[in-house]
């Protein structure tokens, strides 16, 4: 008698789940009185921020699997069929709902429905109450939906119902055609077991029976004939079916009809039987030669990496020289040389620019007189609450601009021309919320006004040329070697990833390479003596002594040194404290307090940031094929 193995997929329909948009909140140096800055509203939404955001990461947690699957089926002598479900779901989150289809238009017809868990019966009522179940009638399908509450946990629901159709009498045979799984699943199926047990006791032989979805699945005819079939997962929009022919006298009740159906399913059936063993047979040999592969694999991984090794050590020898200073950096609370701000935040991050850079170069324009940073505010009354709302301005002195722009550098010159001519036309106030609200603008300035300070910073030969090319060659080296041995694993299999692990790390590592000259090292130093100077507040102690325009270029170069908001506060503390409250003019406070300076050269720093910064039987053998069965409908949780 043929066996075949078959395989099904079951289709779980997840419901539909509302897309959830996530808030992100940056809060910078804002106190619990400035909350209220940005009006009712606002406080409000930061208030109710940590309720939305716990909703939004338990809604996006939620998750279920169909972790088993128990089919019974009881033949009739009629021809209908009694069948339970017994399906274990695997909840992640909170649900409320299971539910299954039946489809009204096909061969199949589906009623009689009963809904069990731990053998209590849910009780048949439209509330949706825990506990109960309700049959709904839709366009084309029948929905039975199950009402329970769940979270974080296992369940089992038994569905029993009875399907009429799928077994068909004729002259010389009865046959039984029907999906166990049908496609309509959207979500894998684990740990599936089947058994179909005849309305009275077969002898050996006089059944045959084929399972068709799946070349894993496995099937065997016990004693009294009836059929167990077995598949440990069936994946998402697959199908398991069922075909069986039984001795026409076995259904008693059973219309038959004219015609026999044993010699065009047998040949049907044995056509798919060879396709399968034909599939299985390249499968075999697919593993074979996959296994040789992976055996070559391993030498060829170490050969590689060797290679890689070794071409980086020779990079590295070749091209990364580290320069010999003839004169040591001394340690000086003073500035190195009056290096423009943009140029120095270039040495210190190794050529790469932040938005610090930019920042700097505002406030080292309105040092030296092209435009004020004003500072406008108002109070308003909140529940009882006077908080500020402030906004920063920037106010343009055209006609210092007119007399002094040959002593701007070409990057200066084109932050001025964006800041009042082409942001937002000629003016002469520019408010820097604009920034944030004209970003597609801001972030093509950006990149030119970084293009601009590296060609100016290339002047200064800070960095070795050779060096460079020495860098480029190790990033793109590293890059095609580690993509190359990515493809490779995929046919040499997973040794390949010990070498593509190394391309990495040659990669990260050809950054090193880059070196500065001997006069950018001996700059780069100075600067570095500088910032930790300022870093450990070592200026406190003589802050009385200091003159207005080391104040100036402590607050200026500390950003372009990219020292934090702390050290910010600390700074302006200590001007107030040494009476230094009028040495910083061209930063113009709605309250003369030097407690909100640090506040609003703060907000300054953000909002431009901000701005810039936005700039993945004894067994039978399943076959492919079939898909002609009764269809059993699909289903979901939610």
């Amino acid at each position: 008698m043929d066996k075949e193995q078959s395989n099904v997929n079951k289709h779980m329909r997840s419901a539909p789940q509302r897309e959830q948009k996530t808030l992100k909140s940056s809060v910078s140096q804002i106190s619990n009185k400035e909350l209220w800055w940005k009006g009712k509203n606002r406080t409000i939404g930061k208030l109710l921020l940590p309720l939305i955001m716990a909703f939004t990461l338990t809604t996006q947690a939620r998750d279920f699997q169909m972790s088993a699957l128990d089919i019974s089926i009881w033949l009739q002598p009629d021809g209908s069929m009694i069948v339970q479900e017994d399906r274990e779901f695997t909840f992640q989150g909170s649900y409320s709902e299971v539910y299954r289809t039946f489809p009204l238009d096909g061969q199949a017809r589906f009623d009689d429905f009963s809904v069990y868990e731990d053998g209590r019966p849910y009780a048949r009522d439209e509330s949706g109450e825990p506990g109960t179940f309700w049959v709904v009638d839709k366009r084309d399908e029948r929905e039975l939906q199950l009402f329970f509450s769940a979270r974080d946990t296992t369940r089992t629901f038994s569905i029993r119902f009875t399907a009429r159709g799928a077994v068909q009498g004729y002259e010389d045979a009865a046959l039984l055609y029907y999906q166990l799984i049908s496609d309509e699943w959207t979500k894998p199926i684990h740990d599936i077991r089947a058994s179909i047990t005849p309305p009275a006791g077969l002898d050996p032989g006089e059944t045959a029976h084929w399972v068709h979805g799946s070349l894993e699945a496995t099937s065997r005819i016990t004693g009294d004939g009836t059929i167990e079939v077995e598949l440990g997962r069936l994946p998402a929009r697959q199908y398991l079916e069922i075909r069986a022919l039984y001795p026409p006298g076995l259904f008693e009740g059973l219309p038959v009809q004219s015609g026999y159906i044993i010699p065009p399913t047998r040949e049907e059936a044995e056509a798919l039987v060879e396709e399968a063993n034909r599939l299985r047979q390249e499968e075999m040999e697919r593993r074979e030669r996959r296994k040789q592969r992976h055996a070559a694999g391993r030498p060829v991984a170490m050969l590689m990496s060797l290679l890689i090794v070794g071409f980086w050590i020779w990079l590295f020898r070749t091209y990364r020289k580290r320069p010999q200073l003839s004169q040591e950096a001394v340690a000086s609370s003073g500035l190195p040389e009056k290096d423009r701000p943009a140029l120095v935040n270039y040495l210190l991050n190794s050529s790469f620019l932040n938005g610090n850079a930019l920042v700097a170069t505002m406030f080292h324009l309105a040092y030296r007189g092209f435009f004020k940073i004003r500072e406008e505010g108002k109070e308003v009354k909140v529940l009882g609450f006077s908080p500020k709302i402030s906004n920063n301005i920037l106010e343009l002195d055209r006609s210092f601009w007119e007399e002094n722009k040959s002593s701007l550098l070409p990057y200066e010159a084109i932050l001025m021309e964006f800041f009042f001519e082409r942001l937002l036309g000629k003016v002469d106030r520019l408010p820097m919320r604009k920034l944030s609200q004209h970003r597609h603008k801001t972030h093509g300035f950006f990149s030119k006004w970084k293009k601009a300070v590296a060609g100016e910073a290339k002047k200064k030969e800070w960095f070795d040329q050779g060096s460079k090319r020495g860098r480029n060659i190790g990033l793109i080296a590293g890059f095609l070697s580690f993509l190359l041995m990515i493809g490779l694993s995929a046919v040499l299999g997973p040794w390949l990833l010990l070498p593509a692990g190394v391309a990495l790390a040659a990669l990260l590592a050809s950054f090193f390479i880059y070196q500065r000259t001997e006069e950018g090292e001996l700059r780069y130093r100075q600067w570095k003596s500088l910032k930790q100077y300022l870093r450990r507040h070592q200026f406190e102690s003589r802050m009385q002594d200091l003159e207005a325009e080391t104040v100036n270029e402590y607050l200026i170069y500390g950003l372009a040194l990219g020292l934090g908001p702390k050290y910010f506060k600390r700074l302006s503390r200590s001007m107030e404290s040494a009476g230094h409250t009028h040495y910083i003019p061209w930063i113009i406070l709605y309250q003369s307090s030097m407690g909100d300076f640090s506040k609003t050269i703060n907000q300054v720093i953000t909002s431009t940031g901000s701005a810039m910064s936005s700039a993945t039987g004894a067994g039978g053998g399943g076959t492919m094929g079939g898909g002609g069965g009764a269809a059993s409908g699909g289903g979901g949780a939610r």
